[in-house]
């Protein structure tokens, strides 16, 4: 996946803390799963370091699932997007390898 994906989706997630439409925070939701879910695809290893992150990227993506979307009073979801976005930008490189 590219970068340029990954940075996307954080600034579409920072985007969802103003005033949204309901269909786009659907779309973020959407859009959120795929990248944390190949986030965590990328970094999964059977015996590594990189399974803890693996974990966080699945909860991030179970969090933001589009199917049967998970709703939370307003500070945490904000929280929730402030986080994702943060990971999203320090672990942007770890979707190349």
């Amino acid at each position: 996946m590219p970068v340029q994906i990954v940075y996307a989706t954080a600034a579409m997630l920072l985007i969802a803390l103003f005033p949204v439409p309901e269909s786009y925070r659907e779309i973020l939701n959407v859009i959120a799963f795929g990248t944390f879910g190949w986030g965590a695809y990328r970094n999964f290893e059977p015996i590594g370091p990189m399974t803890a992150l693996a974990v966080v990227y699945v909860i991030f993506a179970l969090l933001f699932n589009p199917i049967t979307p998970v709703v939370l009073p307003e500070l945490p979801s904000r929280l929730l997007h402030i986080g994702g976005a943060a990971l999203l930008a320090v672990t942007a490189r770890r979707f190349e390898r």
